[in-house]
């Protein structure tokens, strides 16, 4: 592997203490501040090797931008491509193999490093989601590695503190990405489980009134048998049908009166009551205005 680039000196940095705060997001997030120990950075040119055989990077991270080439890298979990302009990540002491054209060659920006906070940023970051597909933030990835590649002739203490905040910025806007699709992926399972939940609340109110249209039915009572509120149900049955779920009660009355009546079996009296109206002065008129005759008309 032919490299171009410098190794950064360990500098100085405090034992990592043992996190024993109970809360798992927040000592995450408070480990995720810190800034990671860059160890080496530079551009690189891949041995065909690295295509051959399966290796890891011993105790460092590799964060990977890709600027000729195209890799398959290949996980356990899986592989992902990447292509001129992409930003690949592979946590530390992970088997993997770099699959690419060894006639044209693969190079890339290489940053190896190591973090306190490696196992919960990858327990977020998943690798084989990489590499990022907003054009706008892998775009503002590749200008930081542009400025850690212009920066690799200074050496100083001041140089290496600003290389590790460099790359911090380039893991968490990486983070960022990741945490705004988890986000938009949860909106959507939201969305679908509220899109099921109204559909099946809708199903059982509609086989409640196909069963029960003979009874007396209040919006409370149904409401009640269906453990939710009844302003909801009616908002989203009207939502789900276009129209109220009482008109869906008095459609299936009209059309349940109207088969009796025709089949001269009942009288109009009778059909009334067989269908939910006890007054049936109120039914007949309901049944004219749903018709446009009255239900006597039926029987002749």
């Amino acid at each position: 592997m032919q490299k171009i680039g410098l190794t950064i000196p360990r500098a100085g940095r405090p034992p990592l203490a043992r996190r024993a705060s109970p809360h798992a997001i927040e000592t995450a997030f408070r480990g995720l501040a810190q800034l990671p120990d860059v160890r080496f950075m530079g551009s690189m040119i891949f041995d065909p090797i690295w295509s051959q055989k399966r290796h890891a990077s011993r105790g460092s991270c590799e964060l990977i931008h890709i600027i000729k080439g195209t890799v398959q890298l290949e996980l356990p979990r899986g592989r992902l491509t990447g292509r001129p302009g992409d930003t690949l990540m592979i946590p530390s002491n992970t088997l993997h193999r770099d699959n690419f054209n060894t006639v044209a060659g693969l190079k890339v920006f290489m940053v190896q490093f190591t973090w306190v906070a490696e196992s919960d940023y990858f327990a977020i970051v998943k690798p084989l989601a990489l590499p990022i597909a907003n054009t706008r933030v892998a775009e503002d990835i590749a200008r930081l590695f542009d400025r850690l590649h212009a920066g690799l002739d200074f050496g100083t203490e001041a140089d290496h503190l600003l290389v590790c905040s460099q790359v911090h910025s380039i893991l968490l806007m990486i983070l960022r990405e990741a945490l705004c699709n988890a986000q938009k992926h949860g909106a959507k399972e939201k969305n679908a489980y509220g899109e099921r939940h109204r559909q099946l609340l809708m199903l059982r109110a509609r086989q409640y009134l196909d069963e029960h249209f003979a009874e007396p039915v209040s919006l409370d009572q149904l409401a009640r048998m269906l453990n939710v509120s009844p302003f909801y149900l009616s908002h989203i049955f009207s939502r789900e049908s276009d129209f109220s779920l009482f008109t869906y009660l008095t459609n299936l009355r009209m059309q349940r009166s109207r088969t009796l009546l025709l089949k001269g079996a009942v009288n109009v009296t009778e059909a009334a009551h067989a269908v939910g109206y006890e007054d049936e002065g109120y039914f007949s008129k309901v049944f004219r205005k749903y018709f446009g005759v009255p239900p006597r008309d039926m029987r002749d």
